[in-house]
């Protein structure tokens, strides 16, 4: 299921029905890259299947799917190739190329190597509850969320607003209180902390501490704190159902069900666990947001946060975090 969340707050004109998404993602299909062409995004069927719908629906969530497919030509072979042309310019001519032609030869270069280039493909689910106004993707980087929001301005109109969620207590000093705790008593309501987190301190060249399998409710995690150094990330679990890390950038990462929440859909169609798991994944975290929402203060303005734009977002205006794992299908 789900494995990364970036929660954004959705307000305008958004689509009033999912036939009318299913129409506006449509202008976009995604189509793979050209023998030319870098990257090339577009929406999928869910499910899987070759024309299929591209919004799902199930117990009232709609769920799209983003295909990015990118090609990569290594660096090495770029400047193998443009040291070529340049040793046979030198040798034809006597002269050196200057700088505007060594870019051209570099664009030459790149354009006659991309064909050969393998491509990798990767998907970014995005979950829409439309009652409460939810736009959830499951983006391991911003890089890749900041594909799906821009292609949702163009295709459903920029009169709607996307905004990532805002809290009235920052994750970071959040984190901070809970791991300063003297017991699991001062912890909010269904969250539990695990056994890992990072913690960072200031200046230009910061240390960094990171506990792994280790009991945090302890001196010298305190001592750590006390000391100035923040935490980054955090692992915690919800209604020990759900397992995650928390980020000081208000991502879920490495989330995991627990509990054996999916372990009677073995036997079902590959439809039924589609709808099975959509509505098990999306019921659980529907209330793990509500309680983390809750342990931060709620939301910074509740039904419309500050900082509503109608555009993605850049990392360094979100405070991104490098993606560290790979984006697979989440169903």
């Amino acid at each position: 299921m789900f494995k990364n969340l970036m929660i954004y707050r959705l307000a305008g004109a958004w689509p009033a029905a999912a036939a009318q998404l299913e129409e506006a993602l449509a202008r976009e299909p995604f189509a793979e890259c050209g023998a030319t062409q870098q990257k090339s995004c577009g929406w999928v069927a869910p499910r899987g299947a070759e024309h299929g719908a591209l919004v799902e629906v199930v117990d009232g969530q709609w769920i799209a799917r983003l295909a990015i497919e990118t090609k990569a030509v290594p660096g090495d072979a770029v400047r193998r190739k443009v040291q070529e042309a340049v040793d046979q310019i030198e040798k034809t001519s006597g002269r050196k190329p200057g700088k505007k032609e060594l870019r051209d030869l570099r664009d030459d270069a790149l354009l006659a190597l991309l064909p050969q280039a393998f491509a990798r493909r990767t998907q970014v689910t995005a979950w829409i509850d439309p009652r409460a106004r939810w736009l959830v993707l499951d983006a391991g980087s911003q890089g890749k969320a900041d594909e799906v929001i821009a292609s949702l301005v163009r295709v459903a109109g920029r009169d709607f607003v996307i905004a990532l969620l805002q809290t009235q207590q920052s994750p970071q000093a959040a984190m901070t209180t809970w791991l300063a705790a003297q017991s699991s008593d001062e912890w909010p309501a269904g969250l539990h902390v695990e056994r890992e987190c990072e913690l960072k301190g200031s200046g230009d060249e910061p240390a960094v501490v990171k506990f792994s399998r280790h009991e945090l409710v302890t001196d010298e995690v305190r001592q750590h704190i006390a000391e100035g150094k923040l935490p980054t990330r955090l692992a915690l679990s919800w209604q020990g159902r759900v397992g995650f890390t928390l980020t000081q950038a208000l991502q879920l990462k490495k989330i995991a069900f627990l509990e054996g929440v999916f372990e009677e859909r073995a036997t079902a169609s590959a439809d039924e666990r589609f709808d099975a798991d959509v509505a098990l994944a999306t019921g659980e975290l529907t209330g793990l947001i509500a309680d983390l929402v809750a342990a931060l203060g709620g939301e910074a303005a509740p039904g419309l946060p500050s900082g509503f734009t109608d555009a993605p977002q850049t990392a360094d205006t979100v405070g991104a975090e490098t993606e560290t794992r790979a984006d697979d299908p989440p169903f």
